[in-house]
């Protein structure tokens, strides 16, 4: 039996991607995914020198209902010179399942003042498409007002 290699037919089931074959033309056959068909959503937020807490932001505007993988990196990097705690990264979306906002503390906040000092976390969440999908920081401290900085860097993923 022979076999036809096609990046178009049949139609992928709604959220897959077609896989493109090629050829050297001796017989080896590779095949490749789209850079566009990335599982990411493209939400992402790369925030640097944040010298206090991060109001209730958009991940996401108006998400598709499904899983999604959030990961959050949050780091100091420039201590206080007196005492300092690094803001936690609040996660808020409603759910999918039940229908009843969430609110997730992806990171606890860190009163480690230095550039060491660091958090991070990945969590899944089930999401509705009835509302924002949502970032935010809290318990942000400074022992000289707005002295510490950090980063804060966020991706969001659909499965």
């Amino acid at each position: 039996m022979s076999v036809s290699l096609s990046n178009s037919i049949p139609a992928a089931p709604a959220g897959f991607v077609l896989v493109t074959f090629q050829t050297d033309g001796s017989g080896r056959v590779s095949a490749y995914v789209p850079a566009s068909s990335s599982l990411s959503t493209g939400a992402s937020k790369d925030l640097t020198a944040q010298t206090a807490n991060i109001a209730a932001a958009n991940l996401i505007a108006s998400p598709t209902s499904g899983v999604y993988r959030v990961s959050a990196y949050i780091i100091v990097t420039t201590p206080d010179g007196a005492s300092s705690t690094l803001p936690s990264v609040v996660i808020t979306w409603t759910d999918q399942d039940s229908g009843v906002a969430q609110t997730l503390t992806l990171t606890p906040t860190n009163s480690g003042n230095t550039t060491t000092t660091y958090q991070e976390a990945t969590s899944l969440l089930s999401v509705s498409n009835a509302a924002p999908l949502q970032y935010a920081t809290t318990g942000y401290a400074s022992g000289t007002p707005a002295t510490m900085q950090y980063a804060l860097h966020i991706r969001v993923e659909k499965l």
